[in-house]
């Protein structure tokens, strides 16, 4: 008997069981994962609701030491709450800058609005997040008797009717400005 040719009539019999078990549980995979249920949507970060002012007690700021002036962040981020904020972070920044910046959803935000009026002449900027939480950075060229109001409110009216809450109240830090462990505190 010719060994060469009893090969080739078992290889196809035994491809075939092979490929057939692969097309099997490929079928199995996908009606597994038709049935199986979506994962659910993410929470909302922010609740739109109806008001004609905001307070400070419904801003979530977090302040962040952007110079190496130590405590400075601290003493700023004890005003705001002194003044009813909700503060998030003090921490050191990445971001180095001369003065004090903050950072929000929008420029025109309430929430935004509200926190700079707190401050003399603050730089705003937006970068769309969606929790409406708002950033300070602050460095070294910042005078906090002079750089900050007199009298702030302590509210801003709201023109639409409505605003854009955190929705947990737990800010998150932004990708520009990130703590960083192990720098002297701020």
């Amino acid at each position: 008997m010719n060994t060469n040719r009893l090969g080739p009539k078992l290889s196809t019999p035994i491809t075939l069981v092979i490929l057939l078990g692969i097309l099997a549980a490929g079928v199995g995979w996908g009606y597994k994962s038709f049935l199986a249920k979506p994962p659910a949507p993410p929470p909302p970060t922010c609740v739109t609701m109806p008001m004609t002012e905001m307070t400070t007690g419904a801003v979530t700021v977090n302040v962040y030491n952007g110079g190496s002036m130590s405590g400075l962040a601290g003493r700023i981020a004890d005003s705001l709450r002194k003044g009813g904020f909700v503060v998030g972070t003090v921490a050191n920044s990445t971001t180095k800058i001369l003065t004090i910046s903050i950072v929000g959803n929008a420029t025109d935000s309430p929430e935004v609005q509200l926190v700079a009026s707190w401050f003399n002449d603050p730089e705003v900027q937006a970068d769309g997040r969606a929790d409406h939480s708002v950033d300070i950075v602050v460095g070294n060229g910042f005078d906090i008797n002079a750089g900050m109001a007199a009298s702030p409110p302590s509210s801003i009216d709201i023109p639409a009717g409505e605003a854009c809450l955190p929705a947990t109240g737990t800010p998150s830090a932004t990708a520009t400005d990130q703590a960083t462990p192990g720098d002297q505190p701020t």
